[in-house]
């Protein structure tokens, strides 16, 4: 009995030591001891389709990330999700993922992982083809899926393929990892004259068409590659879902158009032009021009 308490009060000890307890346990599942520090990460779920920058910015963010990624790492990640940023992406309402690329050498990525329910992290940072992952309360062949297919599916959006990847353990140790373990599959790249899909698979009769033009594969991936970078220059998911769905419509519509169309490849021409110009200059809602 804890002596001097309320039956409140020696409830709410009780139920601290138990989490403290269920805690060390995950951690210790995932090969390591808990960083001693278990405060509070639901927080962190706040931030989802936020701006990777608005995480960042919250006074909590840099501790966090201190005290979930080794010392010799935990720089280099809050430098890379402190630059141009991404939406702040949660999975199972549990799982939080946090990216963005250094200021001013945006070909080096930080990235940043929490599981909210166990305060598990993990930290990574990528450079010159080189992935560099750390944790404190992970071991290198202990990295828990769902961390595991965050990492991946970063790379994938960034279409980056790792050359090498050292794991960091809490007190520095390296561990070399397959990079096969962290390499996106089934990523199709365009060639430079384009289209911007896969012509091998190719079902409609406005795929093929493309496919069959050179003028026409060339806009699609010119429209395909505006598309991209329009993407990644908003920094919500809400308004790249909102890019998305234009996108989808405007096909929707050009099929609907150019069907009927006695010059089909003339049509065609038309709706690229239309469309890369509304791509060009548009901004999500509620945003002025």
């Amino acid at each position: 009995m804890l002596c001097g308490s309320t039956p409140a009060r020696r409830y709410n000890a009780l139920k601290s030591t138990a989490l403290a307890a269920a805690f060390v346990l995950a951690a210790g599942a995932a090969g390591a001891a808990a960083p001693a520090d278990t405060q509070r990460t639901a927080w962190v779920l706040a931030y989802e389709g936020q701006s990777s920058n608005s995480f960042v910015w919250d006074r909590r963010a840099k501790s966090l990330v201190a005290s979930r990624v080794p010392a010799t790492l935990s720089g280099e990640v809050l430098r890379g999700i402190g630059g141009p940023p991404d939406p702040v992406l949660v999975t199972q309402r549990r799982y939080l993922a946090v990216s963005g690329c250094v200021a001013h050498s945006c070909p080096d990525k930080g990235f940043f992982w929490i599981d909210a329910g166990t305060g598990i992290g993990l930290g990574a940072y990528y450079s010159g083809g080189e992935l560099r992952l750390g944790s404190n309360a992970m071991q290198a062949s202990r990295i828990p899926a769902p961390a595991q297919l965050a990492v991946t599916a970063w790379l994938r959006e960034l279409e980056i393929n790792p050359v090498s990847v050292q794991f960091v353990s809490r007190t520095g140790k390296t561990t070399s990892l397959p990079a096969a373990h962290f390499t996106p599959a089934g990523h199709f790249r365009p060639s430079s004259t384009g289209p911007s899909f896969d012509c091998r698979k190719a079902s409609t009769r406005m795929e093929k068409a493309v496919c069959a033009n050179a003028s026409l594969s060339m806009q699609d991936l010119e429209l395909g590659m505006l598309v991209k970078q329009v993407r990644h220059g908003h920094a919500t998911v809400g308004a790249r879902d909102e890019l998305r769905a234009l996108q989808r419509r405007w096909l929707q519509e050009r099929d609907a158009r150019c069907i009927p169309s006695t010059d089909l490849e003339a049509c065609l021409a038309s709706q690229y032009r239309a469309q890369y110009e509304r791509i060009g200059n548009w901004v999500p809602s509620g945003r002025p021009m």
